[in-house]
């Protein structure tokens, strides 16, 4: 058995496992140290998910997908891990059945669709499960003005530092800030004031007591 999972057929879904396996562990770890990759991750990619699911094209299969569901990591992770299971199953029906090479290429496509279909069904079933999903809703574009506590780094001109705020229904979002003059610094602690979004980084300024 050890010898089928580690051929040479299984090599993009052990890959596929490798990996959200180490999102796990990121995670893991990220939350020792009071943080979270999900809710970063989802910041730093900033999927509008207020968008028209039932438009037609990228968008609707997005929406079928469940992308705007779940989070952007939980929803990667669903995918990769039925990715994976489906072609190893495939493979091993194949190999104790008829055991035909040309039988084995059919395997990533009717992965990769059975990873589509199991994520549309898994993705609304968890999407049910999770009470802060809501806040999903919300997107990174409509911070500004919120206030942003610095958690992680020390945060100046062309420096960012990780910073937590929490949105309408109580769920956190992780941003990178740098203040908005060239001679402050917002240490680990500080509230700061989220003023404009440029890329992937928000200026702020700090929060007056």
């Amino acid at each position: 058995m050890i010898d089928f999972l580690l051929s040479d057929i299984n090599f993009a879904y052990l890959v596929a496992l490798v990996i959200v396996l180490g999102l796990s562990l990121l995670e893991g770890l990220a939350l020792l140290i009071g943080t979270s990759v999900v809710s970063l991750f989802d910041d730093m990619v900033d999927i509008d998910v207020d968008t028209d699911v039932t438009s037609g094209g990228i968008t609707s299969l997005l929406g079928w997908l469940c992308l705007n569901k779940l989070p952007m990591l939980v929803w990667l992770v669903l995918m990769l891990t039925s990715f994976a299971l489906i072609g190893i199953v495939y493979n091993y029906v194949i190999a104790l059945s008829v055991d035909l090479a040309p039988l084995y290429w059919l395997s990533k496509p009717i992965a990769l669709l059975g990873a589509g279909y199991a994520t549309h069904i898994l993705g609304s079933a968890i999407a049910k499960l999770i009470p802060k999903n809501q806040s999903s809703a919300v997107s990174s574009q409509g911070f500004g003005g919120k206030i942003a506590t610095i958690t992680i780094g020390k945060a100046s001109q062309g420096n960012a530092a990780q910073a937590v705020l929490q949105d309408e229904y109580n769920q956190k979002h992780y941003v990178m800030v740098e203040p908005d003059q060239a001679d402050q610094e917002f240490h680990q602690g500080v509230s700061v004031v989220l003023l404009e979004k440029h890329a992937n980084i928000w200026l702020a300024a700090k929060l007056e007591q």
